[in-house]
């Protein structure tokens, strides 16, 4: 096999139908507010920027036991610096104090924001904490995976924004150590997803595992792969090679094997992925290795006693976020290019709630 120069693939673009918008689901702007017992509906973004640090928010809306009560809102966010460092951004309200546009892509918790603006989207994040503004836009349409139901209910999950480019900046601040607030860090380029998730069951229901990877290497050609395990090991598979705003190619019959599995408390996690698919105008075949950790997320490590307390009969969701190496051949009837870079991953496990220690019982001295 001969090596084709990488502009091969930007040639490609030209043979290559690409899915026009409005053949593709609009996007979900505002929370459903189901009365489900289990609901919960929520917009999450990644980001990682150009100084190195990763911020993650999570606007969620979701009806929770007594006394928290139905169509509470939560956001959760992550900042991790550059050095590694892990801080969390978490608030909650009831409706009222938290809330939506009924005609955009506008939604409000606290101080918190996600809103769609001019052409794209931006996110602000605001508490004791620190402060975070990311602006960016998006070339595509929404990635859907397909509705998988449970016994009890159903989950869909669809990517309102797959790739998205742009610039961000953010702040530490008294809760983290500073008096008032650190210093600005800027960052000229910012690359993410966003997602919109909706579940009617525990999460344990419906999802085993999670893992996602999306090409920031400034190359002009980069993988999306998100790919659920499902309850009961079905796999919904969506991966794509994307361009300057087009898809340069869409494939199935993808063959995932997670390689050098990694045992962390109760969850694990690969080290690497083997991945070999069949697409519209080719093959590609290789590997993403998990090379640069930036956190291992439990949100149960970072609840205050009451809220720890209140999600004991919780599935247990560790979020193992990595920038990955990826190493992968693209073949067609032109030949075969070499595709290596950088990746935002994140594999995610699912396990079930605990179950509390059975008591002993003590025998009656006489």
């Amino acid at each position: 096999m001969r090596l084709i120069p990488f502009l091969f693939s930007i040639a490609a673009v030209c043979l290559i139908a690409v899915t026009p918008v409005s053949a593709q689901s609009p996007v979900t702007t505002k929370p459903a507010l189901l009365d489900d017992g289990d609901y919960t509906e929520y917009w999450e973004q990644y980001f990682y920027l150009s100084d190195g640090s990763l911020i993650t928010s999570q606007f969620l809306a979701a009806n929770f036991p007594w006394p928290v009560g139905k169509e509470h809102g939560v956001m959760l966010g992550t900042l991790v610096t550059p050095k590694g460092e892990l801080y969390v951004i978490k608030n909650g309200r009831d409706l009222g104090e938290w809330g939506f546009s009924e005609d955009a892509m506008d939604i409000f918790i606290h101080t918190h924001r996600l809103k769609q603006q001019n052409g794209g989207y931006s996110v602000h994040l605001e508490n004791t904490m620190g402060i975070a503004d990311i602006e960016l836009t998006s070339p595509f349409g929404t990635f859907d995976h397909q509705k998988f139901s449970s016994e009890d209910g159903y989950v869909e999950a669809s990517f309102y924004a797959p790739y998205m480019t742009g610039h961000g900046n953010w702040q530490l601040g008294p809760e983290a150590g500073f008096n008032p607030a650190g210093p600005v860090h800027n960052a000229d380029h910012a690359t993410g997803f966003g997602i919109h998730v909706v579940m009617t069951d525990k999460v344990d229901k419906l999802i085993n595992s999670w893992t996602r990877v999306v090409g920031v290497s400034e190359q002009e050609v980069k993988p999306f792969l998100s790919a659920i395990v499902h309850e009961g090991d079905s796999e919904d598979v969506i991966f794509k090679l994307l361009g300057d705003g087009v898809i340069i190619d869409e494939f199935s019959d993808v063959d995932i094997e997670y390689d050098r599995m990694t045992k962390e408390k109760d969850a694990s996690y690969p080290k690497r992925i083997k991945i070999s698919a069949k697409g519209n105008n080719g093959e590609i075949s290789g590997t993403i290795d998990y090379a640069s950790k930036f956190s291992h997320f439990n949100l149960n490590d970072h609840l205050n006693f009451f809220e720890k307390s209140f999600a004991q009969s919780n599935p247990v969701v560790t979020n193992f976020r990595y920038l990955a190496d990826y190493d992968l051949v693209y073949k067609t009837a032109e030949g075969e290019t070499r595709l290596t870079g950088k990746a935002l991953s994140e594999y995610v496990d699912v396990q079930p709630a605990k179950k509390a220690p059975a008591k002993k019982r003590r025998r009656n001295r006489r």
